[in-house]
Formats: structure tokens, sequence, C-alpha cells
């Protein structure tokens, strides 16, 4: 906050009554003790006699700064070396850097084996089971992997168990299974324009359709504006095909290297699979499988199995992001109603 001189003397002033209290404190701590020996209770000495002389009116709020900074940053690293020590991470070796800064360096783990080192201690005791879960073997219309971990503790157990899929490769649903009814719905392009749109009575609509279509308002069904360039690629690109399916032409003055480009980019989805991993679908120009258009918020979501009640908050963009980053509902609850009938057989084993 030294940057700005009016928001650093307003928190000063919110927390004076706090920081006056330690300053006491403190004071009354270096009165007593031998600080001149203890660089570390010196520098705090230092610091909260500064604020207590700034509130006196004896020093200016632009030279605290250079004063309290050294408590600061020792307090800094008292944290990050409470963190390895707590999380018992193997410290290879500590040195300092080119501008004096003290570097601890770990030996890094992966995400899993760190949580699995540090939950199944005896301290800690948790039984672990992992595995990669497929959206599409639970009813998604769309095949996201993920990879799943469930601990429970081993005194309560010493078997966990993951849900399994009930649907197979030939009865995936697909793209069209989600989002065929919404085709002749019309859509939005700007979020203050999305007041629901009344939904008609649909037929010949899918089982997973049905569930899904849970309200007569339809809101959501949000897209971007379409420019020329992009109308234009639309028009080539047939189902299933993605920008690098695009002629030369179409692939000028976009990206730095086309040929890099990934194959979710401009990626027309297919009404007769399931789609690939529903990532933020705005940035990468998914397009309506027979529409010339892009993949609708609510399109997404569908894939995603969100259903129409469920509204989604902010921005366009806000909104096409918490679609993409979200778990499909469908294997969330599988996973939910596994752990749930595991922890109910456990509580029955423990009432007998």
């Amino acid at each position: 906050m030294s940057k700005n001189h009016q928001k650093l003397l307003k928190t000063l002033k919110k927390h004076k009554k706090k920081l006056l209290e330690y300053a006491d404190i403190y004071a009354d701590e270096g009165k007593k003790n031998d600080i001149e020996s203890n660089d570390i209770a010196l520098r705090s000495y230092e610091a909260f006699s500064a604020i207590k002389q700034f509130f006196d009116e004896k020093l200016e709020a632009d030279k605290l700064k250079d004063v309290i900074e050294p408590a600061i940053m020792i307090q800094r690293m008292l944290s990050k070396s409470k963190e390895i020590f707590d999380n018992h991470l193997v410290v290879d070796k500590c040195d300092y850097a080119e501008n004096g800064d003290l570097v601890a360096y770990i030996k890094s783990y992966a995400v899993f084996d760190y949580l699995k080192a540090l939950l199944g201690t005896d301290s800690n005791g948790y039984e672990i089971n992992q595995d990669v879960l497929c959206a599409a073997d639970f009813g998604a219309p769309q095949k996201r992997k993920r990879f799943i971990v469930i601990g429970i503790k081993k005194s309560l157990t010493d078997t966990v168990q993951l849900p399994i899929g009930i649907f197979s490769e030939k009865d995936y649903r697909t793209v069209q299974d989600a989002i065929g009814d919404l085709q002749n719905v019309p859509t939005v392009t700007d979020v203050a324009e999305d007041i629901g749109t009344p939904l008609k009575k649909a037929d010949d609509i899918s089982e997973l359709g049905k569930s899904l279509r849970d309200t007569d308002t339809l809101f959501n069904h949000i897209i971007t504006k379409t420019r020329e360039t992009a109308m234009e690629r639309f028009k080539a690109i047939k189902q299933g095909e993605n920008f690098h399916s695009l002629n030369d032409s179409l692939k000028t003055n976009t990206y730095t290297d086309a040929n890099r480009t990934q194959n979710t980019i401009y990626l027309r989805l297919a009404y007769n699979q399931p789609s690939g991993t529903v990532v933020n679908v705005r940035k990468s120009m998914w397009i309506h499988p027979e529409l010339n258009r892009a993949i609708s918020i609510r399109e997404a979501a569908r894939l995603q199995t969100f259903p129409d009640s469920f509204i989604f908050c902010g921005s366009k963009d806000k909104q096409y992001q918490q679609v993409g980053n979200a778990v499909p509902p469908i294997m969330a609850k599988a996973i939910a109603e596994k752990l749930a009938d595991q922890l109910e057989q456990i509580e029955k084993r423990f009432e007998r």
C-alpha cells in the first residue's frame, strides 16, 4: 500500500486500535529482554515502535515502509518455513539467491503422491482409492475424463470404492440427446437481453433432454456475435471437423502458427457422438452441429448435464468459464451416492 498514500492512511486508521495493542506488547518485551542479540525480536520491536511514532505524529507515513519491511519479510520467511515443516516437505538444500533472498529447494511431488504421502500417514490415517473416471460412463454426453481420489479414515474402513459407470461406449449419450431440442429456440448475444425465453412443448425429445428440460423458461441461451471471418469458417467446417479442416486461405490472420492450433479450436460438434471435454467453448469457438453459430452457454451446460433450472450469472465469459470448469453433475452425483452408500454401511456396522 506504500504506493497508494491515501489507502495506506485509511488502512492504518482502520487498524489503529489493534496495532497499538501489539505495539505496547512488543515495547514491553523490548524493555524486559536483551533483544539486541535477537535479530527477529529487534526487527519486530523497531517495526512496532515506528507504528507508535506514526500515531503519535512523530513519523510520516511514507517513512514507515523502510522500518517495518524487514519484520514483514521475516514473518513471510517463517511462514514458509512452517509450511515446509508442517507438510513434511523434503528440502534438498537452502541457499542464497543473487538478490540476497534465502531459498529452500523442495523435492517436488506429483499432487496425488503428495496427498497420498500426507493423508496416508499414521497421524492422518486415510485409506485412499483413485482412478480416472469418464463422464460418458455415467450418462453425460461428453467424453470428459477426470482423475478422482476418495479417502476414508482407516479407523472406519480398509476399503474405499469408486463408482462404476452404467453406460458403455456403444450406448453413450450424444450431443443431439443433450441439445437437439434447443436448436430452434432463439438465442441472444448480450447478457442484458437474457430475460428468459419461453420453452414450447417439444416432441421427439430424448430421455436426457427430458431430464434436463425442467423449466418452462430458458436462461443462458447466450452466444457470441459472429464476425465475418468466423462466419466464413463456420460455413466451411462440417460436423466433427475443426480449424485444421479449413483451407489455408481461411486460416490466416488469426494464430501465430496455425499448424499448432489445438484440435478443439473451431470444432463443429457432431450430433451423433458425445462431445469432447467441455472447456470455455467461447474461447475455443465451438460451433453448433447444424447451425452456423457458436454453442450457447446453455448448450454447453446441457453437455455438462446441468438442468435448465440451474441459472449461471456474471458476464458472458464468466458464465462460459463456470460451465467449462465444472464437474458434470451427473458424474458428481454418482461419486457422492457411492461415498454416501459406503458411509451408511460403515454406520450400520458400528451400530451392530
